[in-house]
């Protein structure tokens, strides 16, 4: 629910319980006023009744529109004796029941002459009065719903508007491009805050990954000179008299070395790929890249007795860098190789659709979610550093590619499809159907 509509709700729920209790009140308030007013009135038409009386003057039956009753009585009470009595009109069927009556009794003494002096008068009921109050209230509540629907949005979207600016704002800001978020102005305190908070956050942000990433590169680009060193040096002793236990440790030496290096070059193109130092300007014959690919890969397919079945279609061009073609089919093929078994298959599969690389293979040993990310590494092969797949994804992320990763029936399956804007489907994730039928190509 937006907030604007909380607020509309919040607001006719306040107004729905205000207009009852203003209505009780309101109801009250007339009906105390009427009846003092006519009471008044009455009071005033009996002191007149009386003048009349002590002048000898007979007021007759009625006396300005009110029925007056007047008559001597022994009681004696004091000047400003007061009787008011009030009761609904049952009696006339002209009023339907839809009057009551107001009597006020005073006693006067007139000439040494005590007199009660009664007048009547007819004011409204209460279901008059409530039934005027009914319309209005549902006057009331019908304009003010209409109002508040109405008009909520559309001043939601003024008030509101420098909070929208700044959602807009951080929904395209991004880390990689290292520039500073500018919000938009706004006089309203909170949202002043809020800017301000944001600001910092997002700059303190900005500063930190440009740190990192300063670091890193120069982190990899000053690691390359001590690792020639090392390398240099391990390739000179192994050129001099060495036993054969030696041999062994300045062979896990190199290694160890060889391993670190990779680590090293497959970070700076990590920094290189998310610097976007990659920019496609055309499109490359990707059948042909993946072709060239296998027959590089022939030496260490043939050394692990490897079968390879392969169906490339013809005329796939895609618009990827180069050297990003070739570092996502090497990473590709390199891990299917590396991860399958003695005597196992690789099948790869091209098209204007899609790519895919199946191998066989053991499970692996963590979730294939977890695949893409840097240094998960799906079984403890000593060969693999753990980044191979995470390149790839971010070589697919850079260029609108989608890919996944399954294992199913023994099968690794790598599934790279290509942006639909260059070809007419591409493979949904949660597809099941269309999945299971592609890997039982």
């Amino acid at each position: 629910m937006k907030l604007v509509d909380k607020f509309t709700l919040w607001f006719l729920g306040i107004t729905m319980v205000i207009i009852p209790i203003n209505s009780v009140i309101t109801y009250y308030s007339i009906k105390r006023e009427i009846d003092k007013s006519a009471i008044e009135r009455l009071k005033h038409v009996n002191v007149r009744v009386a003048e009349q009386i002590g002048k000898g003057q007979p007021p007759g039956e009625y006396t300005a529109g009110c029925r007056v009753l007047y008559a001597k009585t022994d009681t004696a009470f004091a000047a400003d004796h007061y009787v008011i009595t009030e009761r609904d009109v049952t009696h006339d069927p002209q009023l339907n029941d839809n009057d009551r009556k107001i009597i006020v009794t005073s006693y006067h003494n007139i000439n040494n002459q005590y007199y009660r002096i009664t007048s009547g008068d007819y004011v409204s009921r209460s279901e008059q009065i409530l039934a005027g109050l009914r319309i209005s209230i549902m006057w009331k509540l019908i304009i003010l719903v209409a109002l508040v629907v109405l008009t909520a949005r559309v001043a939601s979207r003024v008030v509101l508007a420098p909070f929208y600016g700044t959602i807009k704002k951080l929904q395209l800001f991004n880390l990689k491009s290292k520039k500073r978020l500018v919000l938009p102005e706004t006089r309203t305190k909170e949202f002043k805050e809020l800017n301000l908070f944001v600001k910092k956050m997002t700059d303190k942000a900005v500063d930190d990954y440009s740190s990192l990433k300063e670091f890193s590169e120069n982190a990899s680009h000053e690691l390359q000179t001590p690792l020639a060193i090392i390398r240099s040096k391990l390739e000179l002793l192994s050129e001099s008299d060495i036993q054969g236990d030696q041999a062994v440790l300045i062979a896990d030496m190199n290694n160890a070395v060889e391993k670190l290096t990779r680590i090293n070059r497959s970070l700076v193109l990590l920094s290189r790929l998310e610097n976007n130092e990659y920019e496609a300007t055309e499109e490359v014959p990707f059948d042909q890249y993946t072709r060239e690919a296998l027959g590089a890969f022939c030496d260490l397919i043939a050394l692990k007795e490897l079968t390879v079945k392969s169906s490339i279609e013809e005329s796939v061009c895609l618009k990827l860098h180069a050297s990003l073609a070739d570092i996502l089919l090497n990473n590709l093929l390199s891990n299917a190789i590396r991860h399958n078994m003695p005597g196992g298959t690789i099948e790869v599969i091209l098209n204007r659709e899609f790519l895919m690389v199946k191998n066989t293979g053991k499970a692996p040993e963590h979730p294939t979610s977890e695949m893409f990310q840097r240094f998960k590494k799906g079984s403890q092969c000593n060969n693999s550093i753990g980044i191979g797949l995470s390149i790839v994804k971010q070589i697919c992320d850079m260029n609108s590619f989608e890919i996944q990763y399954h294992y199913t029936s023994g099968l690794h399956i790598l599934i790279v499809n290509f942006p639909p804007e260059s070809h007419s489907s591409k493979l949904l994730q949660n597809d099941e159907r269309y999945l299971h039928e592609r890997i039982q190509l």
